[in-house]
């Protein structure tokens, strides 16, 4: 009686109550069938280099008999590369096998929501409850429709939420609970950890005092089972220390390089200024489909997006209100601890991709929060009963709206027969990934080793090549390591495909991995008979002839402070030296810019170098198109790009390009040279400078591709090669 009556205090009772059948295992696999359909319709959409590129290169290295973290480097549980590796063993190499098994698994998750709803009294709450979960696949396009470990860990988060509710009455739930918050953190550690953190402590409270040291012995030991078969497993495959260096050293180092700042919230309806360069990472995939990626910014929206930032902090809020009022249900206490784990994922790094983790959550908490209140009784009041339909309706419409508008917006598959998925995004259905796919299936064997430069590990899957690298991507740690690994696997590598966008934000790859940009750059050349142009943004490069070792690295030399700036106002005016910053550029190309600011008449930048024997200067002009910190700049019209070499004062012109301003011009950087081999050995100051027929804008820029100082052919003193 005292335990009931402790139950019923703590919010509510643990069963559904009466009704019959249907508030039961019927109603739980109805739910379950309705979150797998929701799921499933959206699985032939969008294909995704990165996030789910990455889980199917990794699975299809482990099925050839490659040991994750031995051979491949990357620093999340090993639970979903293991998981879909045994698929493939099972299914073969699909994409359609990952993506069926989120379907399962969103499907359970949905069924679970109106489970531990029901048990925690939200009566006819439960329907939107569970409507959300059901909702997420569409309503957060496309995350949670395709294979990938944070989805995953949601829905084992879910499961547990439901697990750890039944597990007020059983031991054997209370351990499955254990087992799926280890699990959990199988899928990503950090996620895990703080839900076993929070989530101990949410039983010991919503549980009677009889029963709460049971439980939560059961649990731990359900989580320690599972961790510990893990340890046995790498153990026996004689990885443990690959195990122990990825999952928790190499993300110790992670957390300062990947954070980010928080969405601002305030003002209302603006971004802060260091959030506007990258505000593709803040708002939703939809947004951008509805929009377009370069949208001006709309207040409207970014005070939607304010809001949504807000809304799981604004839930914890809610929460800490109804606890003090003695009015948090048993699913709200445990729900709570699943809510603090999913929003300490925004932490350090807050973008839209973690955020989409915290939001079905935040909106089941304000759920079960209004059952208690006042009125709403168990759901037997008539206004819950209205609520409840009126937020299933809504959310359940909205999903279908946008199911319906993707599909009707989604182009053909067009990424090859390993691929077969309909592109949605607008940078996903024009031609430079399925011209990349089908330029490298032509070139290459099966089997034979490309080297992808950044983060787009689909195209291994996508072109059916290996990857002779440890690595799925930049890591934003060891990049020394990474740097003498991957160099020594590029002589064996005929083909590198090149992101040509950088992150400003978190990586610049030219910065963080220098010496691997260097050798491309000297080894590899855009690659013959691959169309490329100034708006695509991926890049297939080419090994060629050795250009040479670099002397002096001009760029170096200016981020060393060996640059001086200057403008000229007036034509025939002089130069003018200014102090001032150089802004930092994105890598187009294979070339890294080296921006300059001019006045009205042009302007340029010095260099004092000793020049040594048998050099000479090489760089590439004339990219019609760059960006700097999200600003687009253009070339200045009717220039010319002129490298001069002066002494004691006078200078002498050794090299001028004329700039192309016709209209298909500047899809492609144009080498410049100019062999300096006469002033060997001779302090001399080299000029790179541009002159210009009509006056440009104040805030015009140009820019240098790669420009340096190299070593000329050994058998000629000309320096041109």
């Amino acid at each position: 009686m005292a335990a009931a009556a402790e139950r019923e205090t703590l919010g509510g009772p643990t069963r559904a109550g009466g009704g019959g059948a249907w508030r039961g295992p019927v109603a739980t696999l109805l739910w379950a069938v309705v979150g797998f359909s929701a799921c499933w319709s959206l699985t032939d959409l969008e294909p995704n280099l990165v996030e789910e590129g990455l889980l199917l290169h990794v699975a299809q290295r482990l099925v050839h008999g490659e040991h994750l973290y031995r051979d491949i480097v990357y620093f999340t549980g090993p639970l979903p590369f293991e998981l879909l590796a045994l698929l493939f063993r099972i299914f073969g190499e699909e994409i359609a096998v990952g993506r069926t098994v989120m379907a399962l698994f969103l499907g359970g998750a949905t069924a679970a929501t109106w489970s531990f709803a029901r048990r925690s009294g939200a009566g006819a709450l439960a329907f939107p409850a569970a409507a959300v979960v059901a909702s997420t696949p569409a309503l957060l396009f496309p995350m949670f429709s395709m294979f990938y470990y944070t989805p995953l860990a949601f829905c084992f988060g879910v499961l547990a939420v439901d697990a750890a509710s039944r597990g007020a009455e059983s031991a054997r739930w209370a351990f499955a609970a254990g087992v799926l918050v280890a699990a959990m953190a199988l899928c990503k550690q950090t996620l895990g950890v703080v839900f076993a953190a929070t989530l101990l402590p949410a039983v010991a409270i919503a549980l009677p005092r009889t029963e709460r040291f049971r439980r939560i012995a059961a649990m731990t030991a359900g989580g320690a089972c599972l961790a510990m078969l893990t340890v046995a497993f790498y153990a026996v495959k004689g990885d443990l220390d690959d195990l122990w260096r990825c999952l928790v050293t190499i993300p110790l180092g992670l957390s300062e390089s990947f954070s980010s700042p928080y969405m601002n919230l305030w003002p209302p309806g603006e971004l802060a200024a260091e959030i506007l360069p990258n505000r593709l990472v803040y708002f939703s995939s939809l947004y951008f489909l509805r929009f377009g990626l370069f949208s001006p910014q709309r207040p409207g929206y970014v005070l939607l997006f304010q809001f949504l930032y807000a809304l799981p902090l604004l839930a914890l809020l809610a929460t800490g209100i109804a606890a003090a009022l003695r009015r948090l249900p048993v699913g709200g206490w445990l729900n709570t601890a699943f809510l603090v784990a999913m929003t300490s994922n925004l932490f350090p790094r807050s973008d839209w991709g973690h955020l989409i983790l915290a939001l079905p959550p935040a909106l089941i908490q304000l759920i079960l929060l209004s059952a208690r209140l006042p009125g709403f009784g168990n759901g037997r009041k008539l206004v819950a009963t209205g609520l409840a339909c009126a937020l299933t309706v809504t959310l359940a419409a909205s999903a279908y709206r946008i199911d319906r508008w993707v599909h009707f917006h989604a182009g053909k598959p067009t990424w090859g027969p390993r691929v077969p998925l309909r592109p949605v995004s607008a940078v996903y259905r024009v031609a430079h990934v399925p011209r990349a796919i089908r330029f490298l299936r032509r070139h290459l064997e099966p089997g034979e080793p490309i080297f992808v430069a950044r983060a787009e590990p689909l195209l291994y899957f996508a072109t059916d090549t290996t990857n002779p690298t440890p690595y799925t991507g930049v890591l934003t740690v060891m990049n020394e390591e990474q740097q003498d690994r991957i160099l020594e696997a590029l002589p064996s590598v005929r083909f590198v495909v090149m992101s040509d966008i950088d992150q400003p934000l978190w990586t610049y790859y030219s910065e963080e991995l220098p010496r691997i940009q260097r050798h491309l750059e000297r080894h590899y050349r855009d690659a013959r008979g691959y169309p490329q142009d100034d708006a695509s943004w991926l890049v297939i490069l080419e090994r060629g002839e050795d250009r040479g070792p670099t002397l002096i690295d001009l760029l170096d030399l200016q981020r060393e402070g060996g640059a001086k700036a200057w403008v000229r106002e007036e034509r025939t005016g002089p130069e003018i030296f200014r102090d001032r910053k150089f802004p930092k550029m994105v890598t187009r190309q294979n070339r890294r810019p080296l921006p300059v600011h001019l006045g009205r008449w042009g302007g340029g930048v010095d260099f004092e170098v000793d020049v040594p024997a048998n050099a000479r200067f090489e760089a590439s002009v004339g990219f019609r198109g760059m960006v700097s910190l999200g600003d687009f700049h253009e070339h200045p019209k009717r220039s010319l790009m002129v490298v001069s070499i002066g002494r004691d004062g006078a200078f002498e012109e050794v090299v001028r390009v004329a700039i192309d301003d016709a209209p298909r011009a500047g899809n492609r950087w144009t080498p410049i040279e100019a062999d300096l081999s006469r002033w060997a050995g001779q302090r001399v100051t080299l000029r790179l400078g541009l002159e210009t027929r009509v006056p440009v804008g104040r805030r015009d820029l140009t820019w240098w591709g790669s420009p340096r100082i190299a070593e000329g052919p050994a058998d000629s003193a000309e320096g041109s090669s």
